[in-house]
């Protein structure tokens, strides 16, 4: 990137000429450039926002990659114009959502400052966020960030380039009508034609996560539909009530989405879209609707989720981001990430106990891999009892490369069944 952000997204969005989009057609050039000024670097102020707090740079990191695969930069009027329909606010939601009770008076400004109508700078809102994405993504592609180095990038952004207070108010108001998506990964199909849809319905969660991070929204998060919980088995949910144990071993690898890291020899699982978890202790906590911790605590906080005493194969949660260091115990940094999670989940759930299962592939010596599938369950465990859980309440056992949920004739099937799993023993 030779200019500064602001510089590219501003040039970007004229030589591609998104400034003739829906209400934006019928104002003078001259206002949209005066507005376009301005709804910069409000746009990337508010996800400067996002991104210093808590869990708010994975967001925008999140959203930043899926822009970049949506290739949203690619055809830019294309993914603007054949998908208004999908939401009609699109990068709106976001922006009101960071800004509350000032969206309006900002909006209000920039119309008057610049001599458009409002509907017009909402149409501009939607054509800057997308691309402003879309340029995060390809920084983060190009030079391999993780969340910490996007967020360090934007905040030398801001300071370049500081933006003016926007109609300064108290971000306390409240949106009661904000709920999260039932079906987060339903219907999301990866093709051309519908990526960039994806990245709408990321913008609307987004928005969503935004007003529990500034804790507008009191309360848990409502539970997904049974879709999203179709990956645990034995919980009684429609979609796998009465499913037999065979059934559930043949099936379990399809209900997982994700790839194999030939870098890492690891699968890396797609955990859905975001969501917060708000615990009753006031923790909140980002985490995909098909998370592990999310399937936590939907089982633990469901009265009508019984743990299932006759038949113990059943109701196991893999972890979906525990990792160990190849054919050792060490956990890698963001296993400690999650752990911490599932602890803090654990910690308002004080009558939860779990047992924790270890597992290997086929390959090797069958006696070693118990062992070392013991070993790393009995890690889990004494990593959650320093993370403050009592050792009553939880127990592991390496189950060697037994009760394998995929092939062992592929390399995406091995690394599933190297996993760290988890079962509810009592609520």
């Amino acid at each position: 990137m030779t200019q500064s952000l602001l510089e590219e997204i501003k040039g970007f969005i004229l030589r591609n000429e998104l400034t003739h989009i829906g209400d934006l057609a019928n104002e003078q050039e001259l206002g949209v450039r005066s507005a376009l000024r301005r709804v910069v670097p409000l746009t990337v102020s508010s996800l400067v926002e996002l991104a210093e707090r808590v869990g708010g740079r994975e967001v925008v990191w999140g959203m930043a990659r899926e822009a970049s695969k949506a290739n949203v930069l690619s055809n830019p009027r294309h993914a603007l114009e054949h998908d208004a329909a999908v939401d009609a606010n699109r990068g709106v939601n976001l922006i009101r959502s960071l800004l509350d009770d000032r969206y309006q008076g900002a909006v209000r400004s920039i119309a008057v400052a610049s001599g458009i109508q409002t509907t017009a700078v909402a149409d501009l809102i939607n054509v800057v966020v997308p691309v402003a994405l879309g340029m995060l993504g390809e920084q983060v592609a190009e030079h391999n960030w993780d969340a910490d180095g996007l967020s360090q990038w934007l905040q030398s952004q801001r300071e370049q380039h500081p933006a003016q207070p926007v109609a300064a108010a108290p971000m306390v108001a409240a949106i009661p009508s904000l709920e999260m998506p039932r079906s987060p990964a339903a219907g999301l199909v990866q093709t051309a034609d519908n990526s960039s849809r994806w990245l709408w319905a990321a913008l609307v969660v987004a928005a969503a996560v935004i007003g529990y991070l500034i804790g507008y929204k009191p309360g848990a998060v409502e539970a997904p539909g049974s879709a999203a919980l179709a990956g645990v088995e034995g919980l009684a949910t429609p979609a796998n009530a009465g499913r037999r144990e065979d059934d559930n071993r043949v099936n379990a690898s399809a209900t997982v989405r994700g790839h194999y890291d030939q870098a890492s020899g690891n699968y890396i699982y797609d955990t859905g879209l975001p969501l917060v978890l708000k615990l009753s202790n006031g923790t909140k906590q980002i985490v995909g609707a098909n998370s592990t911790e999310n399937k936590l605590y939907q089982f633990l906080s469901d009265p009508n989720m019984q743990v299932d005493s006759v038949n113990r194969t059943k109701g196991w949660i893999g972890f979906d981001r525990v990792y160990f260091d190849p054919y050792k115990t060490t956990l890698t940094g963001e296993s400690l990430v999650q752990l911490q999670n599932v602890a803090e989940i654990l910690k308002v759930f004080p009558k939860a106990k779990i047992k924790i299962g270890g597992y290997t592939d086929t390959r090797g010596d069958a006696v070693k891999n118990l062992k070392l599938s013991e070993d790393r369950a009995k890690m889990a465990m004494a990593t959650l009892i320093n993370l403050g859980i009592a050792t009553a309440r939880i127990e592991a056992k390496g189950y060697g490369d037994k009760h394998g949920i995929a092939s062992n004739d592929t390399e995406d099937g091995r690394a599933l069944n190297r996993r760290i799993s988890l079962r509810v023993t009592s609520k």
